[in-house]
């Protein structure tokens, strides 16, 4: 089974092994019994998902960090969206006497186009694909395992 080098990204993921110098030759392989190739073939397996584990939470992190800011953008905007509603009904309402109502309108009008704004800048950070990076690495990761085992 195949192993990656992945560069330590944070101070947490420096004690990670350098999964380079865990991997053995194939003449290496060849000479060892069964027991311990199942025992190498785990360790494998073991840092292999530690290091899928630590960058499926560091792209995680990032990804709740968008999310968040989406939130934040998309509440602020619906909650302005709503105020310009209150308010191009109260424009609507005293509209019948023309005079009073046109600064009112004016007003909503404005309201609700920041209110589009923002909307629409939070629905563009809205992640659009979960966790991008580690599906791509597992895609990879299954395709060598394949390769290997064939």
């Amino acid at each position: 089974m195949g192993a990656h080098v992945w560069p330590a990204e944070s101070s947490q993921e420096a004690h990670v092994v350098d999964l380079e110098s865990e991997r053995l030759e194939r003449s290496q392989l060849e000479t060892l019994s069964t027991a311990e190739l199942i025992r190498h073939a785990l360790a494998e397996t073991r840092l292999l998902v530690r290091a899928e584990v630590m960058h499926a939470k560091k792209e995680l992190r990032e990804e709740l960090k968008a999310a968040r800011t989406a939130g934040i953008l998309l509440g602020a905007g619906a909650v302005l969206a709503l105020t310009a509603l209150a308010v191009l009904f109260v424009a609507l309402g005293l509209a019948l006497p023309m005079a009073q109502a046109l600064g009112v309108l004016v007003v909503g009008v404005v309201l609700l186009a920041i209110a589009g704004v923002l909307l629409f800048l939070g629905r563009k950070r809205v992640p659009k694909k979960p966790l991008p990076h580690t599906q791509e690495r597992l895609k990879t990761d299954y395709q060598l395992t394949r390769e290997t085992l064939q």
